[in-house]
């Protein structure tokens, strides 16, 4: 990893000095990049911190055997007192790991027509050899005050491995009866290893009509780490 661009402002009429970073990530493995955890911190002319940051890159894509660049969230600004009158001697310490994807359709489960009832995907899903869905459950509950049906959905994950995953995820579509999409869930956490995860996807203002011969739709992703980087520079000042 190469940081491309690390610039500071000018102090504006507040005294903030606005900081931007670019880093270029080099993936040479044979997997693509889907997933980076990047994180830095910020030191002024004395070594002492000043600022810093911890971001999850999930829109990133990164062929394997090619580059790419990630933007390094410094913040909104900085008061110049930080800076000690001499913001080019500002240093920037990032890290980063990317990570691989693993995909699964995990597949659909039907809405149950009447109140307090289930249905279930009575199932294991393997997740990349390194994780497991154990089956889904959905239940329907009486209608709310407000005509509202309560939808209950279960999904519970578990990491088999020795490995750290950084984020599980279930992505879930609430489709009506002609698979047009109700209400879309992303639910997602890290899970260390030889742990559990349980996923309780939510939507919310249903009523019977849109209810009616529906589905939920889920598919399932981890995401596995592939290498880690580390970088530094020091800051120039930006002329636009």
């Amino acid at each position: 990893m190469k940081i491309s661009k690390f610039t500071h402002t000018k102090p504006d009429s507040d005294g903030d000095v606005r900081l931007q970073c670019t880093a270029m990530i080099e993936n040479d493995s044979d997997h693509d990049i889907e997933f980076v955890l990047i994180s830095n911190i910020i030191v002024n002319s004395s070594g002492a911190t000043i600022g810093g940051d911890r971001t999850e890159e999930e829109d990133v894509f990164i062929d394997a055997k090619e580059s790419g660049e990630i933007d390094v969230n410094c913040g909104w600004g900085m008061h110049e007192a930080l800076f000690e009158g001499k913001p080019e001697k500002t240093k920037i310490l990032v890290s980063a790991t990317t990570y691989r994807r693993e995909f699964v359709k995990v597949g659909a489960v039907d809405i149950p027509q009447d109140s307090n009832e289930i249905s279930m995907l009575k199932k294991d899903i393997s997740l990349g050899g390194v994780a497991e869905l154990n089956g889904v459950t959905v239940l329907r509950l009486k209608k709310d005050d407000e005509g509202d049906i309560p939808i209950e959905i279960k999904a519970g994950f578990r990491n088999i491995s020795d490995t750290h995953i950084e984020r599980v995820q279930l992505s879930s579509k609430l489709q009506d009866q002609r698979d047009a999409v109700i209400e879309e869930d992303k639910t997602y956490s890290t899970l260390p290893s030889k742990s559990a995860f349980l996923a309780e996807p939510r939507f919310w203002g249903l009523k019977a009509g849109k209810l009616k011969n529906a589905s939920v739709v889920m598919t399932a992703s981890v995401f596995i780490p592939i290498d880690t980087y580390t970088a530094q520079a020091s800051s120039t000042l930006d002329e636009d």
